[in-house]
């Protein structure tokens, strides 16, 4: 500003040009609100602005802009010079050769046979004749040398002798036992030889859906577990769902979740699986929407009956 408290024109004409910042710009303008000269000024210079634009601009002279070039040319710098070191500019040099050292040759080591055994023949006790070939020694008996120096011959315990008749009666019990086991299995078995079947008792009508429930509720109840994703819920689900159906379930929320969406639909499911979606549990409902085209209408909800996803079609098979 100038002494006396006034914007110079520059600062004005920055503003005209939108050259200020946002903060001078701020200032400068609650400054004209109230100073009636800096906005005559700044009139002013907006009429220059509208002469000024509408004066032709002349065209640069050519010679004008041939020394522009030249002086360009003549202040650019050398860059082959400069980039002569460069590493892509040089070129690489050839890998020097080792030289493979000579290693000295070791001395041929030479194989020395290995002296031959000599044969020990027996010696006996009498010099024998010129010619006569000496007598074999007499074999020395195995025992325990007492203590006066003679060997006793070794015996035969009776642990030896007791396993060779414990053998036999070992062989007679393990076909004893065998032939028990064969006699029971056959007086276990009816007349006919095929085993009977256990049948296992089905549960009471306060653990198990009873007949009135199953007559009312009639769908595939599977609990594989499995952990879907939006990709896979566009089918096939018949790969999914299990072939082993189970009717009727135990479960009162699960049943008022499918028979409020049977309504809805006007059909029964086709199969419900308690299982996963994106983690979360969640159970997956499959309504038929057209045999012909085999195409499902596929619903997936929580624990609570809330919808988990937007019902969506897919193929059965």
């Amino acid at each position: 500003m100038t002494g006396d408290t006034h914007y110079d024109l520059e600062v004005l004409a920055e503003l005209a040009e939108g050259l200020l910042d946002d903060t001078t710009a701020r200032r400068v303008r609650e400054h004209l609100a109230v100073c009636d000269p800096c906005g005559e000024s700044l009139a002013d210079l907006a009429s220059v602005r509208e002469l000024l634009a509408a004066v032709p601009v002349p065209a640069m002279p050519l010679g004008v802009a041939m020394r522009i070039d030249r002086a360009l040319a003549a202040e650019a710098p050398d860059w082959d010079r400069l980039m002569a070191d460069a590493p892509w500019e040089t070129k690489p040099q050839p890998a020097q050769t080792r030289s493979t050292p000579v290693r000295p040759e070791r001395p041929r080591l030479e194989v020395v046979p290995e002296p031959e055994p000599l044969s020990v023949s027996p010696v006996s006790n009498g010099s024998a004749p010129n010619g006569a070939v000496p007598a074999e020694p007499a074999p020395v008996p195995l025992g325990v040398v007492a203590e006066d120096g003679t060997i006793v011959p070794a015996r035969r315990g009776k642990t030896s002798r007791r396993r060779l008749w414990a053998l036999p009666v070992a062989v007679a019990a393990a076909t004893a036992v065998v032939a028990g086991a064969a006699g029971l299995v056959n007086s276990l078995l009816p007349s006919g030889g095929t085993p009977p079947r256990n049948t296992v008792a089905q549960g009471t009508s306060s653990t198990g859906p009873t007949k009135t429930h199953q007559a009312q509720v009639a769908y595939s109840v599977y609990a594989s577990g499995y952990n879907y994703t939006s990709s896979e819920l566009g089918g096939p689900l018949v790969d999914y769902f299990g072939p082993a159906p189970v009717f009727g379930s135990a479960d009162d929320g699960l049943d008022k979740c499918v028979k409020r969406f049977s309504n809805q639909l006007d059909r029964k499911p086709i199969g419900v699986d308690k299982a996963f979606y994106n983690g979360n549990e969640a159970t997956i409902m499959a309504f038929w929407e057209d045999r012909t085209i085999n195409a499902v209408r596929v619903v997936v909800v929580d624990d609570n009956c809330k919808t988990l996803r937007r019902e969506g079609l897919a193929t059965w098979r």
